[in-house]
């Protein structure tokens, strides 16, 4: 995932989606935060809704603590199938509003070398590879394993609201789908 993943170039909606991905890549479950100056996230729900044949999926179990640092630490198992090609489709709407709509290619962004110094360290914490095809495997974590995400807090205020996430992204080989709602307040 890269820089020109997030659409129109919009600050606020830029924000969001920066915010977004962060969320989506560690596929948090239940978490609050209190960060720059007391905002908090609660993840409501995260759903795989590409079924159990999904070509990725989050265990269960999957947590995801955010410190009041603005660290991300997570324990948790990934699992994937075999794919070549990762096509996403997204949306994301905050208060009911859509404000970001787009595609993107993940494997190409997911190798690209102007990719964001900020997604290449999200997926290089997370042993996520950096390249496809992608052998069936899984990616576990654990809390040693942190994401300062401090650079973000300045996009809290932008994003307050309720956010709804739609991400569906059909592989060579299958589907995957998550359907993320969290709100963010103060």
């Amino acid at each position: 995932m890269g820089a020109h993943a997030y659409g129109s170039g919009n600050l606020p909606a830029n924000g969001i989606a920066r915010f977004s991905v962060l969320l989506i890549c560690a596929a948090t479950l239940g978490v609050a935060f209190a960060c720059n100056g007391g905002y908090k996230i609660r993840v409501k729900k995260i759903e795989n809704c590409a079924g159990p044949d999904a070509v990725i999926t989050a265990d269960e179990n999957f947590t995801v603590v955010l410190t009041k640092n603005c660290e991300i630490k997570s324990r948790g198992c990934v699992r994937f199938k075999d794919f070549k090609t990762a096509n996403a489709k997204y949306t994301i709407s905050k208060d009911g509003v859509q404000v970001l709509q787009g595609s993107m290619d993940i494997c190409d962004q997911a190798s690209r070398p102007g990719r964001t110094e900020n997604i290449a360290e999200l997926l290089q914490t997370l042993g996520v590879p950096d390249k496809c095809p992608i052998s069936e495997g899984q990616i576990c974590t654990e809390p040693s394993q942190v994401v300062n995400v401090n650079r973000f807090k300045q996009y809290l205020p932008l994003a307050r609201g309720a956010i709804a996430v739609d991400v569906a992204v059909q592989h060579d080989s299958g589907k995957s789908c998550f359907k993320i709602r969290f709100d963010i307040t103060k």
